[in-house]
């Protein structure tokens, strides 16, 4: 997303990846964690943790969020470090070749599934197509990466897996802050308990994977009942064209590099490989559905 980068992650954390995936497919998340690419120059002159407590609060200023909410959330016996988090960000980086990751993420149980999910949810995919103009098999190739169709969701409460990321890897800790700031605005405004949500070990969470800064500039309410809810799929694929057309979807036609949606894709996720993978995966699902019977 905008706000948001993901650097290639390393050969040696794929077994990492895939004991985190909670279904046999690896996705997004896996191999894409997501970063503030703002903060990339800030993150490399941090030489030790910041308080990551201050620096919610400073990222909290001027909000609704009182500040005894910030501090019963830091406060609460459900806090945790999680150890594997911290190791699987501190492997050395290695990247991967666009084929490797093809490879990875470009299955036929990943097409397959595609195709199932788009004659399963049909008339949702073209509602929220008529609403926002998204195409509905790149939907599918997107939701199909980022979370296998609604199978890989997380299992790390984010507010953990945040302040992990915060306190014990200096690099990405003003990100990190920022984006606990984001989810406690999120629970307040929500009303929800801010451990109640769980993602990936990189804080993001739903049927399209969003970061808390992402729900709270993008969520979109589909059904109706006034709350965004991006663990149901006419709230999440709405959200997700939400984001993509307000990432300039619609600035120049077709799927080709550097077309709108290649560059809402790239500002969902920048990284090329990402962004080709699912464009690929599109087009298979999309020859899979209209194939004759």
């Amino acid at each position: 997303m905008k706000i948001i980068s993901r650097t290639f992650l390393p050969l040696i954390l794929l077994a990492f990846a895939a004991s985190a995936a909670s279904a046999e497919e690896l996705t997004a998340g896996d191999l894409f964690p997501p970063f503030d690419i703002s903060q990339v120059s800030a993150d490399k002159a941090q030489a030790v943790p910041a308080d990551v407590y201050q620096a919610v609060l400073a990222a909290l200023k001027g909000s609704d969020v009182p500040e005894s909410y910030a501090k019963a959330a830091f406060a609460d016996p459900r806090v945790k470090i999680h150890e594997e988090i911290v190791t699987a960000m501190n492997k050395p980086a290695e990247s991967l070749t666009y084929e490797q990751y093809r490879k990875l993420l470009l299955t036929e149980k990943r097409i397959a599934g595609g195709a199932q999910f788009y004659t399963a949810n049909k008339d949702i995919l073209a509602s929220v197509n008529q609403k926002y103009g998204v195409d509905a098999f790149l939907l599918a190739g997107l939701v199909g990466v980022e979370s296998n169709y609604g199978e890989n969701r997380g299992k790390y409460i984010v507010f953990n897996a945040l302040n992990t990321i915060a306190e014990r890897i200096p690099r990405r800790s003003a990100w990190a802050s920022k984006e606990i700031a984001e989810l406690l605005k999120l629970s307040y405004a929500r009303k929800k308990d801010p451990f109640a949500l769980l993602g990936s070990y990189a804080g993001a969470f739903g049927l399209g994977q969003f970061m808390p800064s992402s729900y709270n500039a993008y969520a979109a309410d589909f059904d109706g009942d006034a709350y965004p809810d991006l663990f149901i799929w006419p709230d999440a694929l709405a959200s997700i064209s939400n984001y993509l057309v307000k990432h300039d979807y619609f600035s120049s036609p077709g799927f080709a590099e550097n077309s709108g949606p290649w560059k809402a894709l790239y500002g969902y996720n920048h990284s090329a490989n990402y962004v080709n993978v699912i464009l690929e995966l599109r087009l298979e699902i999309q020859k899979r559905v209209t194939a004759p019977k």
